[in-house]
C-alpha cells in the first residue's frame, strides 16, 4: 500500500490521506470467494513524501491581537502535482464499486453487518468527495502559484441543496455511479434521496449564492464562499390541524460526508470588551468575551472542469479552558459551561428570534461573527500569497469582497479596524483599501429587511466598531455640508437625515451649527398710544395662548445604526438583481447617495444554475433538448436554448414535450401521497406557489382565488362546472418565520382550505388544494419539472428580483404574475403572449395606497363576495385577523397595504384566461416550449460574466 509521511497537521493533511485513498484505492472486490485490492483510477505505483518544494494549503495566521501558535506547512513533492492533473473523469464500474465498499468499511459510519440505504449514501458520498479533493487541492495549489485576483462571497444563506447528485454530474460521473449502484443493487436516485438538505438558508438570497458558486466554478473564476454552519437550520416545518409547528433540523445528526473540517484553521472573535489608546495613539480592543471560528470547507465542483472551489462554513466554538470545572464539580453544571455554550450557540439557528434584546445580540453576533472569521482568513491569505513583502496598496488588487445583503455590512468597520490597529495603516490609507475591495448587493426595498441595529447595543458588544462606524459618519456628513453648502438649511437637514449612517444622533461636534435655526422676528413698537395698545393686546394673546398650550410629551426616538446606508458609503459598487429593482433603488431606496455618487449604481439581474435546475433536476426534459437542438452545449451556453423556437409548432416535439412533463406530474403525484396523504389526478393542471410565506409575495390572494373558484363551483351543477373549469391541483410550499403571526394565519388558512375542498365528493379532481410541508430545495427539484402554471404575484414594485421564476420558466412553466422583479425581463424575453399579466404597476402604488388612506377605495364586488364567504365559517372560523387586515383605510396591520383587494378582480380575470389556454393543449405546449426557449437570459453563468467583469475586476483562470 503507498505511504504518506507528514511532518505537522495543515489543513492540506486530510486532502492528502483522501487522495492517498483514492489513488490507491483500497476497495475490495470479491473474485472466485476470495477479496482482493483494486484501484479507482489505474495509476502507477507512487510513494508519498515530504519535499521543501511546495506547500498545498499554507499556515494561515490569526489576524488578531492575541497571539495565535503557528502550525506546521504539509509539504509535498512534484509527484503531488503530477497526481492533482490526473482527470477524474471516466472511471469503469469495478473501480468505483472499489471505492464505495472501501468506504463503506474503512470510513464507516454504520454498524459492519449491513448495507442498507443510508450507509450507500454516505459510502457513495464519501467515494465522490475523493474525486472532487484532487481538483480542489489541485485548484488551490494552482491559485496559490499564480496569485490572481479572487472574489469571496459572504452570505448568511447558502441553500445548496443535496450535492450527491449535482456532484456527480458535473464531474461527468453519473453514468459510472448509476450503474456501480445498480450491480450493488441500488439506484442512484434512491441513493441520493437519503441526503438530507444542508440547512444553510431559507428563501432566495441563500438559493442565488448557491447557484453563483456553481457558476464560479463552472466558469473558472477564483473564488470563494463564505458562510456560517448552522447546526439546527432554520427549522423543520410541521402541518397540523394548528397550522405550522416548527422543530429544529437534524440535517447534521448523521454528520455531513462533503464538509473537512479544518482544525488548524481557526480564528478569535471578540465581543464587549473596551477600547484603550496606547502611548503609540493606536487603539487596542481588550478585554470582553472571546470565542473561536472553526472551518468547515465544502468543495464546489465546476461542471466539465477542473476547477473545484470552497465554501468555507464557520462554527463557533469557546476553548477547553473556559469550562469551569471547579464550578462543574461543586454542582454548577449549567454555570460551568456557560462560556461554551453561549460561543456554540451563534451557529446553532439560523435568523434567531429577535423580539428579545438577547434574540437581537445574538444575530448580532453572528453577522459579526461572518464577518471577522472571513477578513482575518482572508487577510492572511492575502499575506500568505504576499511572500516576504506585503504591500497593503495591492490587497484591493487581489481580493474583492461581496457583501449578499446588508448581513456582511459589519465587512466594512471590521476591515477597518484589523488595518488600522493590527496592520498599522492609516486612516486614510485603510479607508481607500476599504472602499475600493468592498461592494454590496442590494436585495430589497423593504423598510424591515434594510437592517438598523440599536446604537446602544453595538456599542456594548463592538465599541472599536462603532467608534469607527461614528468617524466613517462624520466624514460623511463632512461631504454632504461640501456638497450642498449651508445657505438652505432645510435642504442640508433634508439630506443628512437620508443619507447618515447614524439615525436620531446629533450631529458631530464639527458640524454642530451648520444647521442655523432662524432667528424670531422682534417687533418694534411705535412711540404711539395706538402702539402701545396693539402691544398689550400682543402680550394679552400671548398670555391666553400661553395658558392654553399644553406641551406635547417628549418622544426620545431610538439611536439606530443604518447597516445599508453604510453598505453604500463603504462600497464602490452597489447593485440591484433585476432592472426595475435596480430603478426603484436609484430612485427611492438610495436616491440621495445617487445624486453624490452616480457611477456606484449597477444592475445586475439575477440568474440561476442550468446544470441544476434543468439538467440534473428535470433529465426527461434535457434529453428531449438536446435531441432537437442536436448537442448539450446549451448546459454551459444557454443561448442555444434559443434554437428550441423554431420547433415550437413542430407536432412530435410537443408530443414528446407533453410526455416528459406527465412523466415529472407524477413523480409529484407520488411525493404529494407521501408528504400529505392527498391522491391528486396527474391529469390536472399543475399550478404551483413555492416561496417563503410573506404578505407581500401574496399567498393570501392566491388562496382567496381558489376560494371564489370553489364558491363558483359550488354555486353549478356538476356538468356546468366540467364545462366551466379546468381540472387543477393547487400546490403551495414555502415557510412562515416563526414570530411571523401573520404569515402563519396564511398557511393555516391555506390546509384549512386545503382540507375542506379536498374532502368535498361534489367537487373531486376538478379542484384540489396541497400544502407540501418543509419545502426545501429537493422538493423544488420535483415540484418545478412538473409545473404547468406558476404563480409570482407580489405586489408590483415590491420583490426585487425571485429566482424561482426563472427555474419555472426555464423548465418549460407559464408564469402568471405582476410587472415586479425579473417578471419584467422574463415576460420580455418569452413573449408577452407566453405570459399572463395582470395587476398595479409599481409606479400606481404609491398613489392607490394615498387613495386608500383618504377613503376613496372601492371595493369590487367580487372581493367583498369571496370575504363574506370566508366568514360564514366554511372553512372553519377564527380568521378575523387575516381578513381584517384588508379593511379599514389606516391603522398597523389594516387597510390592505399590498393590495390584494385592488389586484383581484384582475386576478380572477386572469385565471379565466389561463384556463381557456390551457383547454388547448397545442397552444399550451407552444407556450411552454417558448418559455424554456426565451429563458437563456436568466443563467447565473451571464450574472457571474457580469460580476467579475464590472465588479469584481478578476479574471477566468483554468488549471492547465
Amino acid at each position: 500500500m503507498d505511504t504518506m509521511r507528514i511532518s505537522g497537521v495543515s489543513s492540506g493533511a486530510e486532502s492528502l490521506i483522501q487522495c492517498n485513498a483514492l489513488s490507491s484505492l483500497v476497495g475490495r472486490r470479491c473474485d472466485n470467494g476470495r477479496w482482493r485490492r483494486t484501484r479507482m483510477f489505474p495509476a502507477r505505483s507512487r510513494t508519498w513524501r515530504l519535499s521543501p518544494k511546495k506547500t498545498l494549503f499554507p499556515s494561515v495566521k490569526a489576524v488578531s491581537s492575541e497571539p495565535k501558535e503557528k502550525v506546521a506547512d504539509v509539504v509535498i513533492d512534484s509527484e503531488q502535482e503530477a497526481f492533482s492533473s490526473l482527470s477524474p473523469f471516466g472511471p469503469d464500474a469495478a473501480s468505483v464499486a472499489s471505492s464505495i465498499k472501501y468506504h463503506s468499511e474503512f470510513t464507516p459510519l454504520f454498524s459492519p453487518e449491513k448495507f442498507e440505504l443510508p450507509k450507500a449514501f454516505f459510502a457513495t458520498a464519501q467515494s465522490v468527495r475523493d474525486a472532487l479533493i484532487i481538483n480542489w487541492n489541485a485548484t488551490y495549489e494552482y491559485y496559490n502559484r499564480v496569485n490572481p485576483k479572487q472574489a469571496y462571497y459572504l452570505s448568511m444563506e447558502f441553500l445548496q441543496g443535496r450535492a450527491l447528485s449535482n456532484a456527480v454530474g458535473n464531474l461527468g460521473l453519473t453514468g459510472a455511479y448509476a450503474d456501480t449502484l445498480k450491480s450493488l443493487g441500488f439506484d442512484l436516485e434512491s441513493v441520493a434521496s437519503q441526503e438530507p438538505d444542508p440547512a444553510l438558508g431559507n428563501g432566495g438570497l441563500g438559493r442565488l449564492a448557491s447557484c453563483f458558486l456553481d457558476s464560479m466554478a463552472t466558469l473558472n473564476y477564483p473564488a470563494w464562499g463564505y458562510g456560517l454552519r448552522y447546526k439546527y437550520g432554520l427549522f423543520k416545518q410541521r402541518i397540523t390541524k394548528d397550522g405550522q409547528e416548527e422543530a429544529a433540523e437534524d440535517w447534521l445528526e448523521l454528520s455531513n460526508p462533503w464538509e473537512i473540517v479544518r482544525n488548524d484553521v481557526s480564528y478569535p472573535v471578540k465581543f464587549y470588551g473596551k477600547v484603550v489608546s496606547g502611548s503609540d495613539g493606536k487603539k487596542q480592543w481588550i478585554g470582553g468575551e472571546d470565542i473561536v471560528a472553526v472551518a468547515y470547507d465544502v468543495p464546489i465542483p465546476g461542471y466539465k472542469t477542473k476547477t473545484t472551489i470552497n465554501l468555507r462554513l464557520w462554527s463557533t466554538k469557546a476553548p477547553s479552558a473556559d469550562f469551569d470545572l471547579s464550578s462543574y464539580n461543586s454542582g454548577k453544571h449549567t454555570e460551568a459551561a456557560q462560556a461554551l455554550f453561549n460561543a456554540e450557540k451563534i451557529c446553532y439557528v439560523l435568523y434567531p428570534g429577535d423580539e428579545s434584546n438577547e434574540g437581537k445580540a445574538l444575530r448580532l453576533k453572528q453577522q459579526y461573527t461572518l464577518c471577522s472569521a472571513s477578513l482575518q482568513d482572508i487577510i492572511a491569505r492575502f499575506e500568505t500569497r504576499s511572500g516576504g513583502s506585503v504591500n497593503w496598496e495591492e490587497f484591493p488588487e487581489k481580493v474583492a469582497v461581496q457583501m449578499n445583503d446588508t448581513h456582511p455590512t459589519l465587512c466594512i468597520p471590521e476591515l477597518m479596524r484589523i488595518l488600522m490597529d493590527l496592520k498599522g495603516l492609516s486612516w486614510e490609507d485603510a479607508w481607500k483599501i476599504t472602499q475600493r475591495t468592498v461592494a454590496y448587493t442590494n436585495h430589497t426595498v423593504l423598510p424591515e429587511a434594510l437592517e438598523k441595529w440599536s446604537l446602544d447595543l453595538m456599542g456594548k458588544l463592538l465599541p472599536r466598531h462603532v467608534e469607527i462606524i461614528e468617524t466613517i459618519d462624520e466624514e460623511l456628513v463632512s461631504t454632504i455640508v461640501s456638497e450642498y453648502g449651508t445657505e438652505d438649511p432645510d435642504l442640508l437637514k433634508e439630506k443628512l437625515k437620508a443619507m447618515r449612517i447614524l439615525e436620531n444622533v446629533e450631529l458631530p461636534s464639527a458640524f454642530a451649527d451648520v444647521i442655523v435655526k432662524p432667528k424670531k422676528k422682534t417687533v418694534t413698537a411705535k412711540n404711539t398710544e395706538e402702539s402701545k395698545e396693539d402691544a398689550q393686546t400682543v402680550v394679552k394673546k400671548e398670555q391666553e395662548e400661553e395658558v392654553e398650550v399644553i406641551p406635547e410629551p417628549t418622544v426620545k426616538l431610538p439611536k439606530m445604526v443604518r447597516m445599508a446606508n453604510l453598505a453604500v458609503v463603504g462600497g464602490h459598487a452597489v447593485n440591484g438583481v433585476a432592472e426595475i429593482h435596480s430603478e426603484i433603488v436609484k430612485k427611492d431606496v438610495f436616491n440621495e447617495f445617487v445624486k453624490l455618487w452616480p457611477d456606484k449604481f449597477q444592475n445586475k439581474t439575477n440568474g440561476v444554475t442550468p446544470r441544476r435546475w434543468i439538467s440534473f433536476c428535470n433529465p426527461y426534459l434535457s434529453d428531449i433538448i438536446t435531441n432537437w437542438i442536436g448537442t448539450e452545449d446549451w448546459v454551459l451556453n444557454t443561448e442555444k436554448l434559443a434554437e428550441l423556437r423554431k420547433f415550437a409548432d413542430d407536432e412530435a416535439l410537443q408530443s414528446e414535450w407533453r410526455a416528459a412533463k406527465k412523466k415529472n406530474k407524477l413523480k409529484v403525484v407520488s411525493l404529494i401521497k407521501e408528504r400529505t396523504g392527498y391522491t391528486v389526478n396527474p391529469d390536472a393542471m399543475f399550478d404551483i406557489q413555492i416561496k417563503r410565506i410573506h404578505e407581500y409575495k401574496r399567498q393570501l390572494l392566491n388562496i382567496l382565488g381558489i376560494v371564489y373558484r370553489y364558491k363558483k363551483m359550488k354555486e353549478m351543477s356538476a356538468s356546468e362546472r366540467e364545462k366551466a373549469f379546468v381540472p387543477r391541483v393547487c400546490i403551495f410550499g414555502g415557510k412562515a418565520f416563526a414570530t411571523y403571526l401573520q404569515a402563519k394565519r396564511i398557511v393555516k388558512f391555506i390546509t384549512d382550505v386545503g382540507s375542506t375542498i379536498n374532502n368535498d365528493p361534489e367537487i373531486g379532481d376538478l379542484l384540489k388544494v396541497i400544502f407540501v410541508p418543509d419545502y426545501n430545495v429537493s422538493v423544488a427539484e420535483l415540484l418545478i419539472p412538473a409545473s404547468e402554471l406558476s404563480q409570482h404575484i407580489s405586489t408590483a414594485g415590491m420583490e426585487a428580483s425571485g429566482t424561482s421564476n426563472m427555474k419555472f420558466s426555464m423548465n418549460g412553466c407559464i408564469l402568471i404574475g405582476t410587472l415586479d422583479g425579473a417578471n419584467v425581463e422574463i415576460r420580455e424575453e418569452v413573449g408577452e403572449e407566453n405570459f399572463f399579466l395582470f395587476g398595479a404597476k409599481a409606479d400606481e402604488i404609491v398613489n392607490l395606497r394615498k387613495e386608500r388612506a383618504e377613503g376613496k377605495f372601492v371595493p369590487d364586488p367580487i372581493f367583498e363576495e369571496v370575504k363574506q364567504y370566508v366568514r360564514s365559517g366554511v372553512f372553519g372560523s377564527n380568521y378575523d385577523e387575516l381578513i381584517g387586515s384588508l379593511e379599514g383605510n389606516e391603522g398597523f396591520g389594516r387597510a390592505d397595504y399590498f393590495l390584494v383587494g385592488k389586484d383581484f378582480p384582475s386576478y380572477v380575470e386572469c385565471q379565466e384566461k389561463v384556463d381557456e389556454a390551457y383547454r388547448d393543449q397545442k397552444r399550451w405546449t407552444r407556450m411552454s416550449i417558448l418559455n424554456t426557449a426565451g429563458s437563456f437570459k436568466f443563467s447565473s453563468d451571464r450574472t457571474i460574466h457580469e460580476y467579475a467583469k464590472d465588479i469584481w475586476n478578476i479574471k477566468q483562470v483554468e488549471l492547465p
